[in-house]
């Protein structure tokens, strides 16, 4: 289990770790889950993970249901759809806007992060590469201080990334990772355009896959 982070309070730490948990489907779609049974688990009291559950309701992750109980919510494809639009809609001019001169001192950090990337990927250590293609998109955000555009968006694209990491998790390679690397040379280059259509190609595999997904997981699926 994940330890709260510095400064991490016991809501925030709550409503990682379960989103977490729905996004690499360990809480299963259509499955009743207990506060009491969480909060033992997170040892935490029962305050900051019926918190977590609101906020994750509010995004549509979890379903609460008056006299009946706390669900994980089912894959519904429009939902899923509309975080991926959201997602490479911002992303792309994010990545663009961080093409810009000013930013250049700054794009080691993602330098290092890709040496991470492919250490983890080449030990077969999935869960961790993982981890660090999420924190890679995260520092653009961060480092053309959109961080909390990044917050909400995360927040609506639990639906998403629930989708990739299963997609993922059946197929991994090195492609994601050579993708990582064309979007990080495009933006070295300052090329604005060739980084965005990298960003695009990255973010399509989902669609690739989607048959694939939607077959497999049917049984998960709003009816």
């Amino acid at each position: 289990m994940a330890e709260p982070k510095h400064r991490e309070n016991s809501r925030d730490y709550a409503y990682r770790v379960i989103r977490d948990m729905i996004v690499n489907m360990d809480l299963e779609p259509g499955s009743k889950v207990s506060e009491t049974e969480l909060a033992e688990l997170l040892g935490l009291s029962r305050t900051p993970v019926r918190e977590a559950l609101i906020d994750l309701a509010r995004n549509g992750a979890v379903t609460i249901q008056p006299q009946k109980g706390t669900f994980i919510s089912l894959i519904d494809p429009l939902l899923i759809e509309e975080a991926r639009f959201l997602r490479l809609t911002i992303e792309k001019e994010v990545v663009a806007l961080l093409c810009e001169e000013q930013y250049k001192e700054q794009l080691n950090v993602l330098e290092e992060s890709i040496s991470l990337q492919e250490f983890y990927l080449n030990q077969s250590n999935y869960e961790k590469f993982l981890e660090l293609d999420d924190e890679f998109h995260q520092t653009f955000f961060q480092l053309t201080n959109k961080s909390r555009i990044y917050s909400l968006m995360k927040g609506l694209n639990i639906h998403f990334d629930r989708a990739r990491v299963s997609v993922f998790k059946k197929k991994p390679s090195i492609k994601t990772l050579e993708e990582h690397k064309l979007i990080l040379s495009a933006i070295r280059a300052q090329n604005k355009e060739l980084a965005k259509k990298h960003l695009e190609q990255h973010l399509a595999q989902y669609e690739l896959d989607k048959d694939n997904f939607e077959k497999e997981y049917s049984h998960y699926f709003n009816k």
